[in-house]
């Protein structure tokens, strides 16, 4: 009995490390671009992609009430302000867009009038340009090259 026991735990143990893994990281889709408007619901500082950079990531709610996390830049890219309230519009690449798994990698936001370009039209951010992640350099923000 107990090596059948043994036997089941074995199977099931390795069965499940068959099942496909999520990947610890998402990829912009350029072929799933969507537009969304509504009002920031929160604002949080995620380490997205490591202890490269902390992200900005938004929680917003849509225009039809269905609620998005959305993926905007490192902390360190975006100069502008963005407050619980304010009203925004996101063009980016819609990853899921289920309840409370709805989830964007912005490629574009509008603020209060101001467009603010975050990736090119392939997905490729705009931040990797000017070097590293971190923000090592003085230059803060997209300045006029990420503003259309």
């Amino acid at each position: 009995m107990f090596r059948s026991s043994f036997f089941l735990a074995a199977v099931l143990l390795l069965a499940s490390s068959l099942r496909p893994q999520q990947p610890g990281f998402h990829f912009f889709d350029p072929k799933s671009l969507v537009e969304i408007q509504g009002t920031v619901q929160r604002i949080d500082l995620e380490e997205t992609y490591g202890k490269r950079s902390r992200f900005l990531v938004l929680t917003v709610m849509s225009a039809d009430r269905v609620p998005y996390r959305v993926e905007i830049c490192p902390q360190w890219f975006l100069e502008n302000d963005i407050a619980v309230g304010m009203k925004i519009r996101i063009h980016g690449s819609l990853l899921a867009e289920t309840g409370e798994n709805a989830y964007l990698i912005a490629q574009e936001i509008s603020l209060q009038g101001e467009r603010i370009a975050l990736r090119d039209r392939r997905g490729f951010p705009l931040w990797s340009r000017q070097g590293s992640m971190e923000g090592g350099g003085s230059r803060k923000g997209p300045g006029r090259r990420g503003k259309r």
